[in-house]
């Protein structure tokens, strides 16, 4: 008995130092293969993302299943989110949910969770969704490729606003006004402190600068853009809800004028 729980526990501490032995080379180069394969996801670089997968690849999604080999889940890439010309599709991992697991034979696990992020035409950015991911690499040939790969748990993300910039008294200024839209009407936009306040009818709504034309809501997803066709004036303002159009409001000419 004494013999059989040495020999089992020879074996342990063995396959233990074998598994910490590449812990430091081999996390480094699959978090670095892992940047390498989400940088050509964002700029949907075919070639470099087939590059990092192995040949017998397989996806599972929570929502669209399961895509096998590595011309297939670079044909789904192709056809799906890399499909639309003037939509981009942006992931941003979340640092600290990242882990890393050696595995014995030159295998490896990163799970962690992330964020995609949507661009449709020159409309403002929007955060799409999050899910979890775990992601089994495979080393090969001195290059270590995404092997099996599970994405769950897609769901919506709490709205976060971006960080308030300061603009000058004067530029905020110029924003101030009365505007009319077609559907509802008369928008007032005055100036308060270091914002401005926007009233449409019963709804009142406090817009901070994200850029020298761009502002958001605190509330929810919210953005109004500023529209100066080169002039230091705005000729119209257009309001952008979860990152779709939904409002173009022309600026009063006799406000313009004043």
């Amino acid at each position: 008995m004494r013999t059989a729980r040495r020999v089992a526990l020879a074996a342990l501490l063995t396959a233990c130092a074998a598994a910490s032995a590449q812990t430091p080379d081999a996390e480094r180069d699959v978090r670095a293969a892992d940047t390498a394969f989400w940088r050509a996801y964002n700029a949907c670089d075919m070639t470099a993302i087939g590059a990092l997968l192995t040949a017998d690849i397989e996806f599972y999604h929570d929502r669209t299943g399961l895509t096998t080999t590595r011309a297939g889940v670079v044909d789904s890439l192709r056809n799906g989110p890399c499909a639309t010309p003037d939509m981009r599709l942006r992931r941003e991992v979340i640092e600290d949910s990242l882990a890393f697991h050696p595995l014995a034979d030159g295998y490896a696990i990163l799970s962690g969770q992330h964020r995609f992020h949507v661009r449709n035409g020159d409309a403002p950015e929007r955060v799409d969704g999050q899910a979890g991911f775990t992601t089994l690499w495979q080393s090969r040939d001195g290059h270590w490729r995404m092997h099996r790969v599970l994405s769950y748990a897609h769901g919506p993300v709490a709205y976060e606003p971006p960080s308030a910039i300061q603009l000058p008294a004067a530029t905020l200024a110029r924003y101030a006004g009365r505007y009319n839209s077609a559907r509802i009407g008369g928008i007032a936009v005055v100036v308060e402190g270091d914002h401005l306040r926007l009233t449409a009818g019963d709804f009142v709504v406090a817009l901070y600068p994200e850029s020298a034309t761009r502002f958001f809501a605190m509330e929810r997803d919210l953005r109004f853009e500023f529209d100066t066709s080169g002039t230091s004036t705005p000729r119209a303002l257009a309001v952008y809800e979860n990152g779709a159009l939904t409002e173009r409001a022309t600026r009063e000419r006799a406000t313009r004028e004043r």
